[in-house]
């Protein structure tokens, strides 16, 4: 499998890509509809369109357009980066086309080539340095491994530039970004886990931990315990008689 492929319709016209046709549909959900097309010159590519649906149905264009921006913006910003795909166009200010990538996602692979996580780090260091913040890395299928073991961040989504609206969490969102490699390397290949990881999991896990509790814990525990004032076992997880402190990862 490459990209994720999830069913074909072969034939289909690429909308706004004069010449180009729907090979397969990769993903669709209610933020984005992403394709694989064949370009009149023969060579493949991504057709990605933003659509944010939210219920009962309702389109939001407007949000579909800042997300589409924002990904867009984010390739040009990257596009000397080794391991993230070229921006070829935008057909309309909710649809971009990109690079394709041949390949594997990680999530496919049986078994981790030993160049994918060193180069994956750097190519996330050079992402950072560049002032974005990738932000989705919790999920193997936004990495695609190609078959000479180079990896490739695709999804730029929701990542998060300094100087947006947003960049304030820029930092945090880069800790973050450290900590899931590192337990993508934990999980896969340990025996490539360094120390820089290991303080990557460790700051990852709190910040985690503190975003966890400020953002949902604290508004859910609101909400069950203090008005609804009633115990249901939810809350922490514990039932009657559970000791409290800390439960296992």
């Amino acid at each position: 499998m490459t990209d994720g492929r999830v069913g074909d319709v072969p034939g289909v016209p690429a909308e706004g890509v004069p010449g180009a046709t729907v090979e397969a549909v990769l993903k669709t959900d209610r933020y984005a509809r992403t394709l694989r097309i064949r370009l009149q010159d023969g060579t493949r590519a991504v057709h990605k369109t933003s659509v944010v649906v939210l219920p009962p149905g309702v389109r939001v264009a407007s949000a579909a357009r800042r997300l589409a921006k924002r990904e867009a913006d984010h390739l040009e910003r990257l596009a000397a980066v080794p391991g993230i795909p070229r921006l070829l166009a935008r057909p309309s200010p909710d649809t971009l086309v990109r690079e394709w990538i041949e390949g594997a996602t990680l999530r496919e692979l049986a078994d981790v080539p030993d160049e994918t996580f060193p180069a994956l780090r750097e190519v996330l260091a050079a992402v950072h340095a560049r002032g974005v913040a990738y932000a989705d890395l919790a999920k193997e299928e936004n990495v695609i491994v190609d078959p000479a073991g180079r990896p490739w961040l695709v999804d730029f989504q929701i990542s998060v530039a300094k100087g947006s609206w947003l960049g304030g969490f820029t930092d945090r969102l880069m800790t973050a970004d450290r900590y899931h490699l590192a337990r993508h390397v934990k999980r896969r290949r340990p025996d490539q886990l360094t120390d820089d990881d290991r303080r990557a999991l460790v700051l990852g896990k709190s910040l985690l931990s503190r975003l966890h509790k400020s953002v949902v814990k604290g508004p859910y525990n609101l909400v069950t315990r203090r008005l609804v004032k009633r115990w249901s076992g939810a809350g922490e997880g514990r039932r009657p008689g559970e000791p409290r402190g800390r439960r296992g990862d």
